[in-house]
């Protein structure tokens, strides 16, 4: 039976990993819990919230190196089976949306004769990137390629990142096995092109084509009716502030504010909506979890009076 690769299956592995690098690294700090049903979006809420909460340098990359091929589901066996290397990278780029938070990221692919290049980028170009996604996306990728060449030399691959080392450069190289550049212009992971028409050990041509099938009905799922919908939730869940407004939502999705606004109501949902929903959902997350008072989360929350907000959440 092929394995499930639905954002539920993937979440429920990235907590996995994630609780397994604080036990390593942090053990004092409790890991955020999973519950049955939690998505993406819950996963990346989560590290928001851990983030904001503590001081935890190195963590990204710690978690993740840890992220498997068989973590992605039916989108690691996908691109495991592959015929060759840059085979499957295009295969784990083009099915991005179901294993990673592709609402406010973007990776850039580019060879030239000597390097293969994944830049990382943020898609609104007024924020930084986070560098615990930074890292984590990064590292993920380190991890792709040592599953997927298993008897490569990773001293020849270059990671850039574009902040201060929070831990030691010796962490970060024992960890990726690659050479390491902090306070750069870019984040980004290089690997020799000589390596592009590696074969895998893994490749199964015969099964490479149904998986890529798989993955595609996965992906159209996900992207029924656009959605748009998810997109808007995603972003406003893991942004630094749930009260942005449609047209710095829009910004940062890359679309006109009347194009977004179109796209909703195709879907039958207004913006106001789906920010009441967000709010609400949070309001939920910090009752159950922190010592917050209503009046502190109303604050949190970008409500000016508290009654407002009791007056929305009743409802």
């Amino acid at each position: 039976m092929l394995a499930s690769s639905t954002p539920g299956f993937v979440a429920r592995r990235y907590f996995q990993r994630l609780e397994e690098a604080l036990a390593a690294r942090f053990p004092k700090v409790l890991p955020p819990g999973y519950e049955t049903g939690a998505t993406l979006d819950d996963f990346y809420l989560a590290i928001h919230k851990l983030t904001r909460d503590y001081k935890l340098p190195g963590l990204g990359f710690d978690f993740g190196c840890r992220i498997r091929i068989s973590d992605y589901g039916v989108v690691g066996l996908a691109t495991a089976s592959a015929r060759n290397l840059s085979e499957a990278i295009e295969v784990q780029l083009r099915f991005l949306n179901i294993i990673s938070n592709t609402s406010k990221l973007a990776y850039q692919f580019s060879q030239t004769e000597k390097w293969i290049t994944l830049k990382l980028c943020e898609l609104d170009r007024r924020r930084r990137l986070d560098p615990f996604i930074t890292e984590s996306e990064l590292g993920a990728q380190i991890r792709f390629v040592k599953d997927l060449l298993p008897s490569a030399n990773m001293s020849h691959c270059i990671l850039s990142l574009p902040h201060d080392c929070p831990t030691t450069r010796e962490d970060y190289r024992r960890k990726g096995g690659c050479q390491v550049k902090f306070n750069q212009s870019t984040a980004q992971f290089q690997l020799p092109a000589s390596w592009t028409n590696s074969v895998l050990e893994s490749t199964d041509e015969m099964l490479a084509p149904m998986l890529a099938d798989r993955c595609q009905m996965i992906l159209a799922q996900l992207n029924q009716g656009d959605d748009w919908v998810q997109k808007v939730r995603s972003y406003l869940l893991t942004s630094d502030s749930p009260m942005k407004s449609l047209n710095e939502t829009a910004v940062a999705l890359g679309i006109s504010t009347s194009n977004l606004r179109w796209h909703l109501a195709k879907n039958k949902a207004n913006y106001k909506r789906i920010l009441l929903d967000v709010r609400m959902k949070l309001a939920c997350q910090y009752l159950k979890e922190t010592p917050l008072t209503l009046q502190q989360i109303s604050y949190q929350l970008g409500y000016t009076y508290s009654s407002n907000f009791q007056l929305a959440f009743k409802k």
